[in-house]
């Protein structure tokens, strides 16, 4: 049984911080104001990337309508409105910024690529011609889960994307999606090597690798069906989604993604030989349908697996198969990390005890259980959804964040909490404290920690100490182009924010905003 200190604290202000230098208890600077400078957040730049990116207008379906979509104008779409400047969508490189998006608008939906040169300020743009497929195949049903990852090797200049995929399957089997997705549920595409390096007039669709394969879908198809380049592998490629890739210490690209469904997934991953410019088949963190290796229910991960501090780590939390329980949908918060450089092998669970693996069982690796600072007892009860992230800090001081709230928001006696649940460098124990204004993502810099979102439609940034809950304002955009949501890459002390224009239509801008965000 994990062992919790419940604690309530309130942010140092910058006032306290005067107040310690005058009275000579904090010493290593000379005034409040060097504090300050050495710690200020700013805005370096802002760049807009394209006029037009798709996003959802239309109407949100469900199981019960998505077969009606409208075929006018509006955009309808299952989930969610986002999918451009959504999920793995920007990463820097050198003096450059790549980006991805789908193109603006309904009947557009082309898969897109914008590298920005920070040097010059110039955006070149490479369209590929594959379009976002839609809901389950049908483009008149925007899917917000089929977003783009995106990385560039740092040692042999190559650029990745996968893409436009939602759990699809080699539908000619089994005919799930009605041929919609024959020979074409997996979409990889990458660069010769260099090509991030080009100038702007050599930006363009040549420096991609055209498919040859037998599955080949003619002569302007840059969609791989595997990223082994062996169609052999290809079972190792089906029913994936929301991928991500990390580039290691050593500059070796890991991606991941998802395998298998809402209540019974899985995480696998693979590693990219930048040598013999080859990837990995897939990996698994933990095995999917969990009742066959003995568990007593099956579970899927609402979470991610992160290379963070140098080791690769995965936290999320849980949605069971078993729909009688407290909650709605997700529960818990579930955290283990490798000491093998790759992953393969050596996972331990916060305590650095050793884990099954790949994992079966979750409670092996269980932290704590945000539904137990709720009372409601009654079967889905208590929603856990959103507002769910994590990091760990250089000094290895671990975080996460996370929200509960009763499912039903009219209810009487509704409750709602933000935890932020936190273990300093070499404590034994999580503090658990729900003194905490929230947030949905948290970041790390340094030994620092960021939580970094939009506050009417404005960029805003807090910070606190690794291993504290001291969170402060830093920075609040309070004029300007206002935005509708963006992603955020972390990188060398700076935000790489990744954001939308707030507006009406489904082909809306995108921009580019680089904070520094006072790291020393």
């Amino acid at each position: 049984m994990n062992k919790f200190i419940l604690k309530k604290s309130k942010p140092i202000s910058t006032l306290f911080l005067a107040c310690l230098l005058s009275l000579g208890l904090l010493t290593g600077c000379s005034s409040t104001q060097e504090v300050i400078a050495k710690n200020k957040v700013k805005l370096e730049s802002q760049t807009r990337i394209s006029e037009g990116a798709l996003h959802f207008d239309g109407n949100k379906l469900n199981h019960k309508t998505f077969e009606n979509p409208s075929t006018g104008p509006k955009y309808d779409y299952f989930f969610g409105k986002n999918i451009s400047a959504h999920g793995d969508a920007v990463k820097p490189y050198k003096h450059y910024v790549f980006m991805t998006w789908y193109k603006g608008g309904k009947f557009n939906r082309n898969v897109m690529l914008s590298r920005l040169n920070t040097k010059t300020g110039s955006v070149k743009t490479i369209e590929f011609p594959h379009r976002h497929t839609g809901f389950r195949g049908d483009p008149l049903v925007g899917e917000s889960h089929n977003t783009i990852g995106l990385a560039v090797s740092p040692i042999n200049g190559t650029i990745h994307m996968v893409y436009d995929m939602h759990a699809y399957i080699d539908d000619e089997k089994n005919g799930r999606f009605k041929g919609r997705f024959v020979n074409d549920f997996f979409r990889y595409s990458y660069s010769v090597p260099g090509a991030a390096d080009v100038s702007d007039d050599e930006f363009t669709l040549a420096q991609f690798v055209k498919d040859t394969s037998k599955v080949s879908q003619g002569d302007d198809d840059y969609k791989h069906l595997t990223m082994t380049g062996d169609l052999a592998d290809k079972e190792n490629f089906s029913a994936f989604t929301y991928p991500k890739f990390y580039t290691t210490s050593d500059g070796t690209l890991i991606h991941y993604m998802r395998w298998g469904g809402n209540n019974n997934g899985a995480y696998y991953f693979n590693k990219y030989d930048a040598e013999k410019q080859k990837w990995t088949r897939f990996t698994p963190f933990n095995h999917k349908d969990q009742e066959k290796h003995g568990n007593p229910y099956n579970w899927g991960l609402y979470g991610f697996m992160k290379y963070v501090n140098g080791k690769l780590r995965v936290g999320f939390q849980q949605r069971s198969a078993d729909n009688n329980d407290r909650y709605k949908y997700q529960n818990g918060v579930y955290y283990a990390y490798s000491d093998h450089p790759d992953g393969m092998g050596e996972w331990k669970n916060h305590k650095g005890e050793p884990m099954t693996w790949p994992l079966v069982n979750s409670d092996e690796i269980k932290v704590f259980e945000p539904g137990d600072y709720m009372s409601h007892q009654e079967p889905n009860a208590i929603h856990i959804v959103g507002g769910f992230d994590w990091t760990v800090t250089e000094k290895e001081d671990i975080h996460f964040i996370s929200k509960a709230r009763s499912t039903d928001q009219k209810r009487k006696g509704f409750e709602q909490v933000a935890i932020h649940a936190y273990k300093p460098a070499g404590a034994k124990e999580f503090i658990i404290s729900t003194d905490f204004t929230g947030g949905d993502r948290i970041y790390t810099a340094g030994d620092d920690i960021f939580i970094i979102g939009l506050k009417n439609g404005y960029p805003y940034v807090e910070k606190a100490k690794g291993g504290t809950n001291d969170f402060m304002p830093m920075y609040e955009q309070k004029g300007g182009t206002r935005f509708d949501h963006g992603t955020i890459h972390i990188q060398d002390g700076k935000a790489y924010y990744y954001l939308m224009e707030r507006g009406s239509g489904n082909s809306l801008p995108l921009y580019l905003q680089i904070i520094d965000l006072g790291v020393n």
